[in-house]
């Protein structure tokens, strides 16, 4: 009893410790822990249904400490279970995939897969497809993925342009599995195969971080980015939208940068409910001036059911360009059950928020400054396989994004973690400007050129080099990631099929 007990807290302090890798902490070389964790407790539960608690309590570690932020904002905090029913729910459903990961890993290893193969193929293996399965259903969230927080330090991080975040993820958590091999005694044979991966892994990274996937093409385009710093607990607010919609048009008329670009929804209003002329000004100005302006609000959906969408417009030079966001937030922007959920007051301030639609999942690029552009408003830009055509087809990434979120930074830090991400699978650079912050200019490698102070209202001026080609992941998505994945699961578990077979096959002999 003693000793489960001492395995649970275990397990509950490796996925706190796990969830410091990701931003605003940062500590990527802890990423590891999970590997290493599910190895171990696999091996020292003495039944599967022990390691299930354990995998499940350290799930609620890792999710909790990387999702912890939701419980100040998807909710109104002056009820309890409004406040924290949704944002619970959620760690609890991704703490499941650990707790069944760690379950299945100790019934394959007391049913005779070999250690080394069940740390090395079949935990990597289980945790990529877990990862990659959030991306679908009404429920989507595919936030809090571990190969986010591989970029930029990670020397890791030179697999992103091939294997993409969702690849990562599987050579972060078979890293620690291969550490469990090195440092349990109970694994001897397996050492030197885990030593030998160990260094492959090594070498392939700096390899693959040494290729020029994609080459400039062009000149550099200057753009402006304009961070206006209004929180979302007031930007809906009617003394604060008239003041955000004349510090916008002050800013976008001011600017002389060739592209400027807003956060979205910076105008927050719908699109007939601005002041008459109001964008017919800017557009006015901006073609004049030979300048394309990127601004985005609220319409209304074109759709029988009826709803909102989330847009954003080009307006100048280049000429008029709409795009609708195809990719919504689970409560934030629309209630996934309704009939089950709907009761739940959501929080977002804006009479439209949790009655935005999707898009329609066919839209055409964007032209910005002459140059084709892949374009993301806020949370699509978790969904870079379904995405990473546009990326394939542009000249440099563009997010829009509206990450304030009461009570919290660490959203915005994740966010531009995962932006980073974006931006070095394509090879392309990206700039990204946020209501709150951080709004940044990044390059085609993830890293941070220029970025505004969060929290503050900031105009930030950047440089950015259009380039062309595809890298191996704009190719080939997470195919790559999710076919190895597959194959390492299903590997050991044809591995525990045979092992039983052969058991069967003694008894009778003997018998």
């Amino acid at each position: 009893m003693l000793g489960n007990l001492r395995l649970h807290a275990m397990a509950l302090v490796g996925g706190v410790a796990t969830g410091f890798a990701h931003a605003p902490h940062g500590a990527w070389f802890l990423a590891p822990l999970s590997g290493l964790s599910l190895t171990w407790l696999a091996l020292r539960a003495q039944a599967p249904r022990i390691a299930l608690t354990a995998g499940g309590l350290y799930g609620i570690g890792l999710y909790g400490a990387t999702l912890g932020w939701l419980f100040a904002g998807i909710a109104p905090s002056d009820t309890f279970v409004e406040a924290y029913a949704v944002p619970s729910v959620l760690i609890l459903g991704f703490a499941v995939a650990p707790a069944l990961i760690a379950s299945l890993a100790s019934w394959a290893c007391q049913r005779g897969s070999g250690p080394g193969v069940l740390a090395g193929l079949f935990i990597p293996g289980m945790w990529t497809l877990t990862e990659w399965m959030r991306q679908f259903s009404r429920f989507h969230f595919p936030w809090g993925q571990l190969g986010h927080t591989q970029i930029p330090a990670s020397p890791l991080s030179g697999l992103l342009p091939v294997v993409g975040a969702l690849g990562l993820s599987f050579v972060v958590v078979m890293l620690g599995a291969l550490l469990a091999i090195l440092v349990l005694p109970s694994m001897l044979r397996a050492k030197r195969a885990a030593l030998a991966a160990l260094a492959v892994l090594f070498l392939l990274a700096p390899a693959s971080a040494a290729i020029d996937w994609t080459q400039p093409v062009g000149q550099p385009i200057r753009a402006r980015l304009l961070q206006g710093n209004f929180p979302a607990s007031e930007k809906f607010d009617r003394a604060q939208v008239v003041r955000a919609l004349e510090h916008y048009r002050s800013a976008l008329l001011a600017s002389d940068a060739p592209v400027t670009l807003l956060p979205e929804t910076a105008l927050p209003l719908l699109v007939h409910q601005l002041p008459a002329g109001y964008i017919a000004s800017l557009e006015h100005a901006a073609i004049e001036e030979s300048r394309d302006l990127l601004i985005s609000f609220f319409r209304p959906s074109d759709q029988p059911a009826g709803g909102y969408f989330s847009s954003a417009s080009v307006i100048g030079a280049s000429g008029a360009q709409l795009r609708d966001k195809r990719f919504l937030v689970p409560f934030g922007e629309y209630v996934p059950v309704p009939g089950l959920l709907g009761a739940l007051p959501m929080q977002g301030g804006g009479p439209h928020m949790t009655d935005t639609v999707p898009g329609s999942p066919d839209q055409d690029g964007i032209v910005l400054g002459g140059v084709r552009v892949a374009l993301k408003l806020c949370f699509e830009d978790l969904f870079a396989h379904a995405l990473r055509s546009e990326d394939a087809a542009a000249g440099y990434l563009v997010v829009i994004s509206n990450d304030s979120w009461a009570g919290s930074d660490a959203p915005m830090h994740q966010h531009l973690q995962i932006a980073q991400a974006r931006a070095a699978e394509a090879g392309k650079p990206l700039l990204r400007v946020a209501n709150t912050g951080w709004s940044a200019s990044i390059d085609h490698q993830g890293r941070i050129v220029a970025a505004a102070p969060p929290n503050r209202s900031a105009m930030l001026d950047a440089a950015v080099q259009p380039r062309d080609g595809v890298t191996p992941y704009t190719r080939y998505g997470d195919a790559i990631a999710v076919g190895v994945a597959t194959f390492a699961a299903a590997f050991t578990l044809m591995g525990v099929s045979y092992a039983r077979r052969d058991s069967s096959t003694v008894i009778v002999e003997r018998s």
